[in-house]
């Protein structure tokens, strides 16, 4: 299959290859972990993106932040 015509594909159908990649790492750590591990595991990662989100939009914890662990450049 060309590149071009991959990319084509994935233009048309991205949303399936998204949701079909979605449910196989759902699966695939349902199986390894199992029922309620997972979903902790999925709370955890969303509890993270929601403070990581929370962080980038509060000004005032980034200087809080950034007077904690100032860079080393």
């Amino acid at each position: 299959m060309s590149k071009q015509l991959m990319r084509k594909f994935l233009g048309a159908h991205w949303g399936k290859v998204l949701g079909g990649f979605f449910g196989l790492l759902v699966g695939l750590t349902i199986l390894l972990f199992g029922f309620w591990r997972s979903l902790l595991l999925f709370l955890c990662i969303a509890a993270g993106i929601y403070l990581g989100r929370f962080f980038d939009r509060n000004e005032v914890l980034q200087s809080l932040l950034q007077r904690l662990w100032p860079d080393q450049d």
